[in-house]
Parts: C-alpha cells; sequence; structure tokens
C-alpha cells in the first residue's frame, strides 16, 4: 500500500482525521491573517506574553482548587488581552514594549 492510498484510506475510514485536516486549515488561515496585522502593529509577542499571564494564572488556580473549571485562567488572560491593546494604543509604549510590561 502506498502513502498516498493510506492517506485516502485514513480520510474514508477515520472522521476525526477529516475534522482535524479541516481545523488545521482554519487555523492556519487565521493565523496568516492575524499574524501580518499583529507584526506589523508589533505586536509579535503578543502570544508569548499571554501565554506567561495565563501559566501565572493557572499557578493561583492550583493554588486555590479551581484547576478544572478554567475559573480564574480564562478571564485573567482576557483582561490581560484587554490591558495590553488599550495601554498600546493609548500611550506612548507601543507594541511589544506593552507586552513586556504587562
Amino acid at each position: 500500500m502506498s502513502s498516498l492510498e493510506k492517506l485516502v484510506d485514513y480520510f474514508v475510514n477515520y472522521s476525526f482525521v477529516r475534522y482535524a485536516f479541516v481545523v488545521g486549515l482554519l487555523i492556519a488561515l487565521c493565523s496568516s491573517l492575524l499574524g501580518v496585522t499583529l507584526v506589523l502593529k508589533r505586536f509579535s509577542f503578543i502570544g508569548d506574553g499571554l501565554s506567561h499571564v495565563a501559566f501565572g494564572a493557572m499557578a493561583v488556580a492550583a493554588v486555590t482548587g479551581l484547576t478544572n473549571r478554567m475559573a480564574i485562567v480564562l478571564p485573567v488572560t482576557l483582561l490581560a488581552a484587554i490591558l495590553l491593546l488599550r495601554t498600546g494604543q493609548n500611550t506612548k509604549i507601543k507594541g511589544d514594549a506593552a507586552v513586556a510590561m504587562i
């Protein structure tokens, strides 16, 4: 069985492979569109900064016992993203400097 036949067999027999392929295409499309915009606005490190915020929020959630519900992680990360975008627009601190500050 060749590689192409095996790939077609996976697509035909396993629905999760089709779903993973479609989701991968959608993520690639969104990432390419958002990536250019974020780099041009000098927010190229926003993902890195927000991942650090989320990791800190997860540590707080683990200490308080809310690890399974994301009750702390999601609101804190969203608040940091909103603060980051507002801070980057209204002050002399722009883009990646605002990410480092948050």
